[in-house]
C-alpha cells in the first residue's frame, strides 16, 4: 500500500512521442504567432507551462523572439516630455478661464 503512495506522488510520465507532440505544437504556435506557444500547449495537453518549458531548455530551442519595433526611444520620450509640457501649459490657461468664468457667474 505504501508502495501505491510513492507512485501517485510521482506525477504523471511523458512518453518521447507525447513530448515531440506538444513540443512540435509549441514551435508551430510560436512560428504563426510569435510567442505563447507554451501557454496554448499547456491549455490544450493539460501539461504545466513549467514543465513545457523545461522540455524545451532540455532540447536546446531557442526563446520565442518578442516582435521588433522601429521606435527610436530617444525621439519618442523627447516627444513625450515636450507633449507633457504643452498640456500642463494648457491646463494652467484652462485653469485661469475657469476662475474668471466663475468669478463673472457669481457677480450676475
Amino acid at each position: 500500500m505504501a508502495k501505491k503512495k510513492q507512485e501517485s506522488a510521482r506525477g504523471k510520465r511523458y512518453s518521447s512521442a507525447e513530448r515531440v507532440k506538444i513540443l512540435t505544437f509549441v514551435d508551430k504556435y510560436n512560428a504563426t504567432n510569435g510567442r505563447g506557444g507554451a501557454a496554448a500547449a499547456s491549455r490544450k495537453y493539460d501539461v504545466s507551462q513549467l514543465t513545457i518549458g523545461n522540455w524545451l531548455r532540455a532540447a536546446g530551442s531557442p526563446s520565442p523572439k518578442r516582435k521588433k519595433t522601429n521606435v527610436d526611444i530617444d525621439k519618442t520620450l523627447k516627444r513625450l516630455s515636450e507633449l507633457h509640457k504643452l498640456m500642463a501649459k494648457t491646463e494652467e490657461a484652462l485653469d485661469k478661464q475657469r476662475k474668471e468664468y466663475a468669478g463673472l457667474k457669481m457677480a450676475l
